[in-house]
């Protein structure tokens, strides 16, 4: 199924889906990591919504990889 066996953003605050720069927006919506042509995707992210710690920690969430 895709990326719907992952199940939906995570969205503890019931906020709207949005892009990753936007104030209002899920914990989940993180934007598009795109691969090079060797095929690899590097990821430097600081992001002011997500947290590793805490009630709402993203700590055990899933990142759906796909094509």
């Amino acid at each position: 199924n895709g990326c719907i066996s992952a199940g939906p953003h995570y969205n503890p605050h019931n906020k709207t889906h949005a892009g990753p720069n936007d104030e209002v927006r899920h914990v989940g919506d993180l934007g598009n990591v795109t691969a090079g042509a060797d095929n690899v995707a590097k990821l430097d992210l600081t992001d002011k919504v997500i947290t590793l710690a805490g009630p709402y920690s993203i700590i055990g969430r899933t990142m759906v990889i796909h094509e």
